[in-house]
């Protein structure tokens, strides 16, 4: 398929013509399995994984759905004869995003742990789940981390749902002290009037905060991120645990406007949030299942995503909001300006301590894909610094990974 993809925009046709010819193509029929094995496939039809071979992460976030969504558990289908299950994921997106986390890795500090997710947005299908190079930890959907500047996004749909425009500005001049002897820093210099356009652009942290807290309001803002397709909880190993909320289930503080704190999310969730940016604010929710079938063929369960305006409850509204951000997030040189159409990425860094950067994102998006890599030190506490010593940066390894399975989804 290289012929098809000759350049960046070339991921907007990989969607455009992969949806038709491997993730849309007609069911396969059921393989046969001896009696009372579980086979789940790829979305093309081969095989994944079976009865007596390892779970994997990825695995097991698809025993989860089963269980969540269609009932069902590897036990019960056993028990009743065995059963096909196919999924979502896209075995040559699979095989692209672990290669590069492999060939990435191998480069750098055996300190640093990563994951590429890797959600359609029109339809919610999760099409590669990468969760990293440490077997013992689920980096993509096993883990809650501040998205730091990643998150700004959600506070922009905000403003804008609530009269706001790109060129209302606010004071973005760093280091200032907010009510309650909050002191916000950040190196955007956006100035004295920084437009919620260049805040957004250059990850003006003061600018944000002003905006959450004097103007918009935190709620709104968790209301934004709960309609992009952050869920109000997730499993972490067997335990629910909710996202953006405070102590006691009431709203989170102010600083997660910034991203931080209360604002912890797994990368899976980022992915299924900005794809609602790429799907021009129809959000559709992530998931790994597309049917299951018993040995005989007869269908046990099958998904019907079913999408939504995102931002507002009129579709022309929430495309507009959508469109905004994305039109802004385009703007960003590393996303790869002057490639028609551009990816719209987003990159940030988050630590607790100034300067020492525990864990960087980079989220990237096509009308046809949504990509979110992570890449954080195995200690929160201690520093991610790259295999030249400095402190890692979205704009750094992140974007180099995402680039890197770029050019793997180009080679198709």
């Amino acid at each position: 398929m290289k012929r098809l993809l000759p350049v960046l925009g070339a991921l907007v046709l990989v969607g455009a013509v992969v949806a038709v010819v491997v993730w849309q193509r007609p069911e396969a029929p059921p393989p046969s399995a001896p009696s009372g094995d579980v086979v789940l496939q790829y979305a093309n039809g081969s095989q994944l994984w079976r009865t007596g071979e390892p779970e994997t992460p990825l695995v097991r976030q698809i025993v989860r759905e089963l269980g969540v969504k269609a009932a069902l558990s590897p036990d019960q289908l056993r028990r009743s004869g065995g059963a096909v299950v196919v999924t979502t994921i896209d075995p040559k997106a699979q095989s692209g995003a672990t290669t590069v986390i492999r060939e990435k890795a191998a480069a750098q500090p055996a300190s640093l742990r990563y994951s590429i997710t890797a959600v359609d947005p029109a339809n919610g299908a999760v099409r590669a789940y990468a969760p990293g190079n440490d077997p013992a930890v689920d980096h993509a959907g096993g883990v809650l981390k501040e998205p730091g500047q990643v998150f700004h996004p959600f506070n922009v749909v905000a403003a804008l749902q609530n009269g706001q425009t790109l060129d209302s500005a606010y004071d973005g001049r760093s280091p200032r002290t907010f009510p309650g002897q909050v002191t916000v820093h950040d190196k955007a210099n956006c100035g004295e009037r920084c437009t919620v356009r260049d805040a957004l652009l250059k990850s003006g942290n003061v600018a944000m905060f002003d905006l959450v807290t004097n103007v918009v309001g935190i709620k709104r803002v968790v209301t934004a991120a709960r309609q992009a397709g952050v869920p109000e909880s997730v499993d972490i190993d067997g335990t629910k645990t909710s996202l953006l909320v405070g102590e006691g289930g009431g709203p989170p503080n102010a600083a997660v406007s910034l991203g931080v704190g209360e604002a912890r999310m797994r990368p899976l969730d980022l992915a299924a949030a900005y794809a609602t940016f790429a799907a021009e604010g129809t959000q559709h929710d992530a998931h790994f299942v597309t049917h299951v079938t018993d040995v005989h063929g007869a269908t046990l369960y099958r998904a019907v995503p079913e999408g939504k305006p995102a931002f507002d409850q009129d579709p022309a509204r929430s495309k507009d909001i959508a469109n905004q951000i994305t039109d802004v997030l385009r703007q960003d040189t590393v996303c790869g300006i002057g490639q028609a159409p551009a990816a719209a990425c987003r990159h940030g860094e988050y630590g607790a301590v100034p300067d020492q950067v525990s864990h960087a994102w980079m989220v990237a998006y096509t009308p046809q894909i949504s990509v979110a890599v992570f890449v954080g030190s195995d200690r929160p506490a201690t520093p991610a610094v790259d295999a030249g010593g400095a402190v890692i940066a979205g704009s750094g390894l992140p974007n180099d990974l995402w680039l890197a399975f770029k050019d793997k989804l180009n080679q198709w």
